[in-house]
């Protein structure tokens, strides 16, 4: 680097301020550029190291409801106090549009089928609401739940969520979860916790 930059200065001795930047720029633009994305990876490596782990103690998504970001906080919120953790552990989610079978959503984007199943096989996905026919569609997929499947009528999101006739919604849990104990309370917060105010 201190090579370059004496070779610069001498280079660059006779010329005014407009010119050495131009033979700068047509010269060692590479070396800038060299420099610019070592410097961007140092920046990146020092902010994965301080700062960059922002895994959740606990997801839920919610497949093919309307996408509510303020219902979504309000209820990583809520159910933190309700379980001694600070919401930004907490992962709600409903920006999950999904077309699937003859299912067509208006809304749906290819990369939320992905993303749901991307962070599902990463293990980052610990409970679902989704509609019935989704559930069963993800069986076919491979997909393994725990065994209870709670109609989302007899918790507390009831009224915050929509059901199409003939395909009820439920909430589910994956089997293979890294947080049964707070699957649990979840469940146990949307079945028996204060109603979402």
């Amino acid at each position: 680097m201190g090579k370059w930059i004496r070779d610069i200065r001498e280079k660059t001795a006779d010329m005014d301020r407009e010119q050495a930047f131009t033979y700068v720029m047509s010269y060692y633009w590479y070396h800038i550029l060299a420099a610019g994305i070592l410097l961007g990876l140092l920046v990146l490596l020092v902010y994965h190291i301080g700062w960059g782990d922002r895994r959740k103690e606990f997801t839920c998504v919610m497949v093919n409801q309307e996408i509510d970001y303020g219902r979504d906080k309000k209820l990583a919120e809520e159910f933190g106090a309700y379980a001694g953790l600070e919401a930004k552990e907490i992962l709600i989610d409903s920006d999950y549009q999904i077309s699937y079978r003859d299912k067509q959503m208006e809304n749906a984007k290819e990369s939320s089928y992905e993303k749901f199943f991307f962070n599902w096989q990463a293990k980052e996905i610990d409970a679902m609401v989704m509609p019935e026919s989704f559930y069963e569609y993800c069986q076919e997929q491979g997909g393994v739940f725990m065994e209870e499947k709670i109609p989302v009528g007899m918790t507390i999101l009831k009224d915050t969520l929509t059901e199409e006739s003939g395909d009820p919604v439920y909430l589910v849990f994956v089997a293979d979860t890294k947080h049964g104990k707070l699957c649990e309370e979840f469940r146990r917060y949307l079945c028996g916790g204060s109603r979402m105010r």
